[in-house]
Order: C-alpha cells, then structure tokens, then sequence
C-alpha cells in the first residue's frame, strides 16, 4: 500500500515555483528515505506544506541551487534544516543598500562556519569588512607591540600608522622615538614620520 504523503503526486518547487510531479523529485525522495525526524511527518509531506526549504530536480540540475548537507548544519532539533541553498537578496541594516546572499555563501554559513539555520547575515560585505576592521588592527597592534623586540623597521612603522588612525598622538610619538633608536632608518624617514605626526595632531587640534 502507498504510503499517505505519496498520495500527493504534485508539489510547488519553492525555488522555481513550479507545479513539479514526484517524478520530478527525486532529490526530495531521496532526502526523504535518507532523513528522519522525531517531530517531523516526513520530508516530502513538510515539503508539500512548505516549511522546508528544497527544490526540484530541475533547479538543481540545472545550478539554480546548490544541495545542502543537513547533517552538517546547525538547525537545533526545532527547526528544518536546509535541503538546498538559493540566492537571496537582502538589505544591509548599516548602509541600507541591498545584497545578495549567495548560495555558495549560504552553504559556507550554515555548514562551515555552522551557523544555525535561522540566521542571517544583517550586514552586506563592504560594511561586515568595516565594522570588523577595528577589531583586526586592534588584535594586529597587540602582537606587534607584545613582539616589539622582534619587529622590523616596517612593522614599528605600521604600528605609528594604527596609533595615527586612532589619534593617540602620543604613542605614535613613542615609536617613532623607538624607529629612530633602531639606526635602520635614514634621517630623512624619521623626518617625514615626525612631520606626519605632527600635521595630524594639528588637524584634531
């Protein structure tokens, strides 16, 4: 006897929005036999509801998508896990500017970094990149100065340049006295260093 959600022979591919035949769907049918749930019916029967996210065999064949791996993703025993993953455009809450979520991304997210499936990312790349700046120079000026002994003369430089960007006038007047003991670097370095230095200072002034 048939099982009751085969009884169903047509579903809606959320992706391509398509009325699909279950011989259409063999992914689906594949993902069904494959994962097991406690509190889930059974895939094909929560796919038919649409509260999975799937897709048929068209739009993956075709690269529309890229399958998932719901072994590997971060989805809590509460929520369904992420069949396939598909392009999505979002807006940035920093610049306001919409981006894509892109399924290679999306795959990366959810079962690299595990991510739990709920989550989105609330900031495009350009502004993810400055919000996280701060916090790269912040961890690159601590190993610089904890290493001091070891750095070369473009390292206490970059170290001048940090202080520089965070206005603290001076520390970047500290390590430029700290160059200059060095005696691998020509006077007319320190010079333009100093003269740096002090035009910023003047400006915040």
């Amino acid at each position: 006897m048939m099982k009751e959600e085969y009884l169903y022979d047509s579903y809606r591919c959320p992706n391509c929005n398509q009325i699909r035949k279950l011989t259409e769907l063999t992914y689906l049918l594949k993902w069904n036999e494959q994962f097991k749930s406690s509190y889930m019916i059974s895939v094909v029967e929560e796919a038919r509801q649409g509260h999975l996210k799937w897709a048929c065999d068209d739009c993956i064949k075709s690269k529309r998508v890229v399958v998932g791996k719901a072994e590997e993703q971060n989805w809590n025993g509460i929520t369904y896990p992420f069949f396939t993953h598909n392009d999505e455009i979002l807006e940035c809450q920093t610049c306001k500017c919409s981006f894509e979520f892109s399924k290679e991304e999306k795959k990366f997210w959810y079962e690299d970094l595990k991510f739990i499936v709920w989550s989105y990312p609330k900031n495009c790349a350009s502004c993810r990149r400055k919000i996280r700046e701060p916090k790269v120079k912040s961890k690159r000026l601590t190993e610089l100065i904890t290493n001091i002994e070891n750095t070369d003369t473009t390292e206490v430089e970059e170290i001048i340049d940090i202080f520089l960007e965070y206005g603290n006038f001076e520390k970047a007047k500290y390590y430029l006295s700290v160059l200059r003991k060095r005696n691998a670097v020509d006077q007319e370095r320190i010079s333009f260093i100093k003269e740096k230095i002090h035009n910023l200072s003047q400006q915040n002034t």
